[in-house]
């Protein structure tokens, strides 16, 4: 619906439908932004993590890599996938 049409419509209703309209058409416009920047990100890989600049040596990567095995099967599944992207900094696991 374009701004014309909007306004025209508008009139017709009462403050407070008026009010929630313009809400939604807000929140509208900001999804319809989020979508548009989403869909011109470049697809990303996982992301390799450098663990000596992080201060962790090839003994205690060792350690790491052993106690996490557990977790791999289930880390690996389809499922998972949500839990790969994150948000706040855009990155992979």
């Amino acid at each position: 619906m374009s701004a014309t049409e909007i306004m025209k419509e508008l009139s017709k209703l009462t403050e407070d439908q008026r009010q929630r309209a313009l809400q939604l058409k807000a929140r509208i416009d900001a999804l319809e932004a989020e979508l548009s920047a989403l869909l011109k990100e470049p697809a990303t890989e996982c992301a390799t993590v450098d663990l000596r600049a992080r201060g962790i040596g090839e003994a205690q990567a060792d350690d790491l890599r052993a106690r996490l095995k557990a977790f791999a099967e289930d880390w690996e599944r389809p499922e998972a996938a949500i839990y790969c992207k994150d948000p706040a900094r855009n990155q992979c696991r």
